[in-house]
């Protein structure tokens, strides 16, 4: 849906963030997520920081566009 809404209302850029679990978001905290780490590449949690980054860096570069970008440490690769 990305990718066609990108090229429907161009020049308008479109993209989306898909963050897996955020540890440190108040919903998580205090949770057992041990066995989600286990399963992750990166060995950890996504972090507030990290999706912030990610918005950051899409507001930034012009050039990208249509972009599905998982914020997840690798956790859907498994």
């Amino acid at each position: 849906m990305v990718r066609a809404l990108a090229v429907e209302i161009a020049p308008i850029r479109v993209n989306a963030l898909h963050p897996g679990i955020v540890g440190d978001s108040p919903y998580w905290a205090g949770k057992p997520l041990g066995p989600v780490v286990g399963r992750t590449p990166t060995g950890r949690t996504a972090s507030t920081a990290d999706v912030v980054d990610a918005v950051d860096f899409l507001l930034r570069n012009r050039s990208v566009n249509g972009v599905d970008l998982g914020i997840d440490g690798g956790w859907l690769l498994r």
